[in-house]
């Protein structure tokens, strides 16, 4: 079920969109380049691959997080449960830790359970409130269900936070478009077209392939 995640992160990747351009914490830059090395090191551990992923899916690098995403079931079979099992457990000991409640929500997604998936992004804002990209992963779930109103809305609350969001000005251009919004498409499409622009000196260097 772990190519599920296809919709998430393609649906950010239709014109090769980004999230923006990151200006990661001095953690998130350490914590990304440990990985890095890790699996540089040890190309097909599929937990440092799943980490990676997840790292770069909450610092807004969406398309890097499903490069790593894509070869987690050429190394495990059933890994939506590994991960499921994993994190609904470290919540239970500590319901506090926003990161699992984002990795509980991918788990969600791959095992078809889209509401969940959307609760548990709305408990990661409970306890990161500011996690912008938390809000565009709801949008894109609404989008599935073709609930475009509440795309809108979503990206809308992100976009208040921080407008350097390419794709998330990209994900509510679509919702415009879907609406026959061809004004707010416009908008949209020059935001993405600006920001796009500025993003490539911030790109993190990801790790080698499979082997």
């Amino acid at each position: 079920m772990i190519y599920r995640a296809c919709f998430i992160f393609a649906f950010f990747c239709l014109t090769q969109v980004t999230f923006g351009f990151p200006q990661l914490s001095d953690t998130d830059r350490e914590r990304q380049v440990s990985l890095v090395n890790q699996i540089n090191a040890d190309p097909r551990n599929v937990d440092l691959r799943f980490e990676l992923a997840m790292e770069y899916a909450a610092s807004g690098w969406i398309e890097l997080g499903w490069e790593q995403l894509k070869l987690v079931p050429k190394l495990h079979d059933n890994y939506a449960e590994v991960v499921y099992e994993k994190y609904n457990r470290m919540i239970t000991n500590d319901p506090t830790q926003w990161t699992a409640h984002f990795r509980l929500a991918f788990a969600y997604y791959f095992m078809d359970k889209k509401s969940d998936a959307i609760r548990s992004f709305e408990r990661v804002l409970e306890l990161n409130p500011t996690h912008v990209w938390s809000m565009g992963l709801i949008g894109v779930l609404y989008g599935e269900k073709k609930n475009y109103t509440e795309v809108i809305k979503w990206s809308k609350k992100a976009l208040k936070i921080n407008n350097n969001a390419t794709a998330i000005h990209f994900l509510l251009g679509q919702a415009y478009y879907e609406t026959g919004n061809y004004f707010g498409v416009i908008g949209q499409t020059l935001s993405v077209g600006r920001l796009k622009s500025i993003e490539a000196k911030y790109r993190p260097t990801p790790p080698i392939g499979i082997l």
